[in-house]
Formats: C-alpha cells, structure tokens, sequence
C-alpha cells in the first residue's frame, strides 16, 4: 500500500498536467494566504485608527449635557478576530459598525462588500474558500482517473495478478488523492499562522482537521467513482459535476430556498412595524404627549411636590429613561422575532449539509472561526446591551446630576470627568466549544458523510474482489 501511495505521487510529478495542476493549487493557496493577511493586517489598521478616532471624539467633547451626549452617541466596532484570516464567514456582508444613540437601536452598517446578495460566498480568494472548493477540484482532476486509467492500460489486471488486494490497492489512492490535498491545506493554514499574529493553534488546528475531513470525503469519492468508471472521461464527467453541485450550485440553492420558503420582512415594513408600536408608548420628546403628563404627575406625586420647579431632580431625564425603557421593550419584540427568523433560515439551509459536505465544512468553518450568523448575532446582543447601559447612566446623571444653588434652582454638577469615566465597548466572543456545539446539524452531517465515504470505499474494494468490478 505504501508503494501504491509513493507511485501516485511520482506519477503525479511526472506528468505534465499533473504538475500543473498541484502546482497551481499551491500557487492558488499561498497566495491566498498571503492575500488574506495583508486584507487582515489593513482591516485591522483601519479600525483601530476608527476607533480612537471614536474615542478622541468621545473624550474632547466639552460642554455637554447627559442628555446632548446620549444623542451625540458613540460607534461600535466588531473586531475581526485574528482567525477571520482563515475564514471571513459573514463579516464581508454583514455590518461591523453600530452608531449607538438613545432612543433607537440602529443596524449594523459599513458592510465590506456592500453589494453582496444574501449570506453567500465563495466570491473572494479566501483560505477557506481554497481548502473547500479549489483544493477538492484539484484532488478531482489529480485523480478522475487513478483507477479507471489503470482498467483503460490493462495495469489493473497485472497489479491483481501480482498479488495486490483491492482493498489496499483503494485504499492507497485515496490516501495519495487525500495527501495532495492536505499539502494545499498545511500551505493555507501554515502560511496563515505564520503571517498573522496571536493565531489561536486550538481553533487552528480544529479548523485543519474539519477541511482535513472534507478532502479526505472527496478523495475517498474520487476513488469510488474512477474504480466503478470504465472510462476515465466518464468518471472526469461524474466528480466534476459532483463538484460543481456540491461546491457552487447547493449552497446557492439552499440559501435561496430559505429565503422563499421562510422571507424576511422587506427594510421599509419592518421598520414600519418598529415605528407603529414606538408610537404606542411614551414620547420623551413631545411635552404634549398624554402618556408624558401622566407620568409627570406620577413622578410628582413621587416626590410629594405640586410643580416641576419643587422637583430635587430634572424631570426630563427620568422621563427620558422611561421612554428609553419602552423602546428596549420595541426593539426586544422586533429585533428578537427578526433573529428568530434568521435562525430559521440557517436552520433550514443547514439540512442541505446531509446531501452536501462541502456546505457542512464552511458552516463548520465559520463557526470555528467566530465569523458566522451566531457570532454576528452575538456581537449585536453584545451591541444593544452596551448601548442601553450608556443611555441609561447618561439620562441617571441628567436626572440626578444636579443640585440646588443659592437661587433655589437646580443646577448641574456634571463634570467632563464622568465623561471621561465610560469605557469602549469590549466585544466578548463565544467560545469555541458553544460555538461549534450549536452547529450540532453540520457535525452529523459531516461525520456521516466522512462514514459513508469510508464505506463506499470498502464496499468498492469488496465489489473489486468479487469480481463485480473488474
């Protein structure tokens, strides 16, 4: 066997198109790693330059009230995170940036890829989308014809008549195939480590051995069809259609069949929505909103007073709050039944990794990565949390900021200190273990598929032994 494996590659080098072929896949992989952390190492300039600029802004603002300064906001920056380099997942169709003001949770904005559609890929020359896609044609022209070629010579024969098993004579070339594209992959990842600083080598190496799976599924295929072949040209027809399917069409299909089975609401009616129910409750801003009087009167009342001007409080910042306080309640309602929705497009576009392997690794990629829907939901729960503490402790200083002067009249006691006093918003990523537990669906689907592939071996073996493939 270890002679049939060291055959391939000495017959893979010796030929012409065979070199071309891995040659251009290293090309391909190196480049793309050095293309994926030059992106990386610019991006993450980029935002750190953003974000002091943010926090300069922040910080040198002078002369404001509590209340001016929850309006004047502040941005939110998602990291990319140092394995984005390997695998970008959503983060190029998806916003990285959140303007957080009182009064409104806004959306996401500033996507890399602006004109994206949907959550598809594979449009970039990523390291994820070399191992996944690039990496398995490679193993798919390198091998159409391992077997079949050796029918089509008549070696075949002379190999079972020396005495070569089917099972070890299978077994070789799908192991040769698979190392071919383990050497495309040690190049990704290797090169990626090297070039990016504070790789974590856990995720590297789950992230390895995920994309390890996926190509030994399409070498131990390969190897199946070209031995069940009689014709390498047949057998070239099957697996690049398989590939094909499998690497450009299925994805695309499932994506699109979750968004015509299950839509999301159009910007305009959900936005919409959010508005009428806004609308419903306390209108902070509006002295002649009769939910705002009622209120006064409570808070008045409260403080066993007659008049505003008795209050030993602002009464616009408590007002403020709860106003705040009843658009969280908005937000929770329409944000959370839109996350629930895409939750249940992913879910259901997660059922095509059963019929599609190539699928199950780039969600499994993501996840591993921190770049899928589940990390983005994250950093936006993250996001809103943030943003309501920050308007909260600005409308608790504007209501209790202030004291009596000798006039008897309230003023403020604010200083640029308590300004200064609030931190950036630190984004705390999931871990690894959550993150891939929650991919439950992709890890069965990849397991069966790394079995089945496996059987199919054997039992092409078996039929080879038996004379059923001959």
């Amino acid at each position: 066997m270890g002679s049939i494996f060291w055959n391939e590659w000495r017959g893979l080098l010796r030929d012409g198109r065979g070199r071309l072929v891995f040659g251009l896949g290293v090309l391909l992989a190196a480049l793309s790693a050095w293309a994926s952390a030059a992106t990386f190492a610019a991006q993450e300039a980029a935002q750190a330059a953003a974000v002091d600029t943010a926090r300069c802004a922040w910080d040198e603002r002078e002369g404001d009230s509590p209340h001016s300064r929850a309006h004047f906001g502040d941005y939110v920056f998602r990291p990319s995170g140092v394995m984005s380099a390997l695998d970008p997942g959503l983060q190029a169709v998806t916003g990285r940036v959140v303007f957080t003001e009182a009064h409104r949770q806004n959306d996401a904005m500033h996507h890399p890829q602006q004109a994206a559609s949907g959550l598809l890929r594979f449009d970039r020359l990523e390291p994820s989308s070399v191992l996944q896609v690039l990496a398995a044609l490679v193993i798919v022209l390198a091998g159409f014809g391992v077997v079949s070629a050796e029918r089509e010579s008549g070696r075949l024969k002379l190999l079972q008549v020396q005495g070569v098993k089917p099972w070890q004579l299978l077994l070789g070339k799908a192991a040769a195939l698979w190392s071919i594209g383990l050497a495309i992959c040690f190049v990704v990842v290797g090169a990626n480590v090297l070039l990016v600083e504070g790789m974590d080598l856990g995720r590297v190496l789950v992230f390895f051995l995920t994309h390890a799976l996926l190509l030994w599924v399409v070498a131990a295929l390969v190897t199946c069809v070209s031995a069940g072949a009689k014709r390498s040209g047949t057998s070239a027809a099957v697996l690049l259609s398989f590939w094909v399917a499998g690497a450009i069409i299925l994805p695309r299909l499932a994506a699109m069949s979750a968004s015509a089975l299950d839509p999301l609401p159009g910007r305009d009616a959900f936005q919409a929505a959010m508005q009428e129910d806004r609308e419903k409750g306390l209108d902070g801003h509006n002295p002649l909103d009769e939910r705002r009087k009622k209120l006064e009167q409570e808070i008045l009342a409260e403080y066993g007073v007659q008049t505003r001007a008795e209050l030993p409080v602002r009464l616009g910042g408590l007002i403020m709050q709860a106003d705040d306080e009843y658009g969280a309640k908005v937000w929770d309602k329409h944000f959370g039944e839109l996350e629930e929705h895409l939750l249940r497009q992913d879910a259901f576009a997660g059922k095509f990794s059963f019929v599609n392997p190539f699928q199950a690794v780039d969600r499994l990629s993501m996840a591993i990565s921190g770049t899928g829907l589940s990390s983005h939901l994250e950093f936006l729960r993250q996001t809103e949390d943030y943003r309501r503490e920050l308007v909260r402790r600005l409308n608790e200083e504007d209501a209790y900021g202030v004291e009596l002067n000798a006039e008897g009249r309230l003023q403020r006691t604010t200083t640029q200190d308590f300004f200064l006093s609030f931190k950036s918003f630190e984004y705390s990523p999931l871990g690894l273990n959550e993150l891939v537990g929650r991919q439950e669906a992709d890890l069965l689907a990849l397991s069966l598929w790394v079995l089945g592939a496996t059987a199919a071996l054997a039992l092409t073996s078996r039929g080879m032994a038996g004379g059923i493939v001959s």
